[in-house]
């Protein structure tokens, strides 16, 4: 389901501009990228809007350390691009099959499982890219408008078919977006494959301005095959509705060989993200243990970080920091192994050394999510609430959009007695779930503890005109 095989072409869209000596095709012409009757900022406020009621609908994975490395190789994907809107929320579904997808204005999601499918960063970055190729092109408005004469289904539909994949994994998400699509003409679904195809080179240059191998799109299709050929039961979904031609593959295939060779070193970061999908798909830690206590060969050091978290897992914790001190020894700085030691002085009780040990790694990476996430955690559990609430509002301002954050920071002013604040909270996390009335209700609860506070009152009864805006274009999405 790549938005089935790298993204539903009606659903994404992007802007195309060629460099110079990168590989040519000779493709049609899609039409102008800025000429649409969709606007970026109708589509900004239409992807934020689904946003929020996707999270509602599917489990998300919350795991500060993975959500800052897809964030980071998005961003680093999105500079070296036509992109020219570069406001992206990105959202990792909790879904062990292979899916990415691109949403009108700037929304780019992941499954967890799409680590278990890739086989090093540049398969992944070539997903990433070829999504961000669909957004810059602006593929989705491109299509709504050549099919205006057509009796085309709303976004709405299509986007439905969307959170139905992500959340059942099977036939229901597919057959949705299939029933939207069956009015649509021939020559509709012709100009679909040709988005594909651009988004595919597009993706490719990215990679290759961002210093990647371009190889990532074509050896990714090849796992796709694979999974496909050995696959007992039905091929996965991204198939179905974007079936992986072969000359699909080769077309790929060949235009990667047309950049210039050399040598890339794959990132250590994506291989323990790999480690933390495998363990979070992983019904027994203990059978991950044994694959990957053999920490000899290629990946042997992300093997060695995949036994750590896997001991971490199953609270043996003097076993966990006896493997982790090699790792620390040879890499003290990576963030990775850094907070994994936070985890076991954690789980031995030791939350004073937790909590000296992520402040002064927050001293060299200030505001990093993951650090300052796990350090109000061990704030938390040292009975130290105000300093979480302390700490957890300096990052809200950093990231208003996270809704973990929030529930984390509502659960932790509960506990400091901020009654004012948790209600704040909640809305917060409510909004971003989609949840108005719950949302309106908490804004309601704080109004009245605020009699006092007319600038406080103020800053209440505009988020209440906010999301009354909110509901009115859920309305006529």
């Amino acid at each position: 389901m790549f938005k089935r095989a790298f993204g539903i072409s009606l659903i994404a869209f992007g802007s195309l501009v060629f460099a110079d000596n990168s590989p040519r095709d000779n493709l049609p012409d899609l039409g102008d990228v800025t000429a649409s009757r969709y606007s970026a900022q109708q589509e900004h406020d239409l992807g934020r809007m689904w946003l929020k009621m996707f999270r509602n609908s599917v489990k998300t994975v919350n795991d500060p350390l993975m959500q800052d490395y897809v964030e980071g190789l998005l961003y680093r994907l999105a500079s070296h691009s036509e992109l020219k809107d570069r406001r992206l929320e990105t959202v990792i579904v909790d879904n062990a099959t292979i899916n990415a997808f691109a949403v009108p204005g700037g929304v780019i999601g992941v499954h967890n499982g799409i680590f278990l499918y890739t086989d090093n960063e540049a398969q992944l970055a070539g997903v990433l890219a070829h999504e961000i190729a669909h957004l810059s092109q602006r593929h989705f408005s491109r299509s709504m408008d050549n099919a205006k004469q057509s009796t085309i289904p709303t976004l709405a539909g299509l986007l439905a078919g969307v959170v139905l994949a992500a959340t059942t994994g099977a036939d229901a998400g597919i057959a949705a977006i299939t029933a939207t699509q069956a009015a649509a003409l021939d020559s509709q679904l012709r100009f679909s494959r040709q988005h594909e195809q651009e988004a595919d080179r597009l993706g490719m240059e990215t990679l290759s301005k961002a210093n990647m191998d371009p190889n990532g799109i074509p050896s990714m299709f090849v796992n796709m095959n694979a999974n496909r050929r050995y696959a007992r039961s039905k091929p996965p979904e991204f198939l179905l509705t974007h079936p992986l031609t072969d000359s699909r593959i080769s077309d790929s295939a060949n235009r990667a060989r047309q950049y210039p060779r050399q040598v890339y070193t794959d990132n250590l970061n994506f291989q323990l993200m790999r480690m933390r999908a495998a363990l979070q798909h992983s019904k027994n830690p203990e059978d991950l243990l044994k694959n990957w206590q053999d920490d000899s060969g290629v990946n042997g050091e992300a093997r060695r970080y995949g036994a750590v978290i896997a001991l971490i897992a199953l609270n043996r914790w003097q076993e966990a920091d006896e493997q982790l001190a090699a790792l620390l020894k040879d890499d003290g700085s990576r963030i990775a192994y850094q907070l994994a030691k936070a985890d076991i002085l954690v789980g031995q009780k030791r939350y004073g050394d937790a909590i000296r040990l992520l402040q002064s790694q927050l001293a060299i990476v200030p505001n990093n999510n993951p650090y300052t996430v796990k350090l109000a955690e061990v704030l938390q559990l040292d009975n130290q609430f105000d300093e979480a609430d302390k700490v957890l509002s300096l990052q809200s301002r950093q990231r208003p959009n996270d809704p973990n954050l929030w529930y984390q920071l509502a659960e932790v002013r509960g506990l400091a007695g901020n009654i004012l604040g948790v209600h704040i909270a909640r809305a917060e996390y409510f909004i971003l779930q989609a949840q108005f009335e719950r949302a309106k209700m908490q804004l309601r609860y704080a109004y009245e503890l605020t009699v006092s506070n007319k600038i406080q009152q103020g800053r209440i009864k505009q988020r209440l005109r906010d999301i009354a805006d909110m509901e009115e274009k859920l309305k006529n999405l």
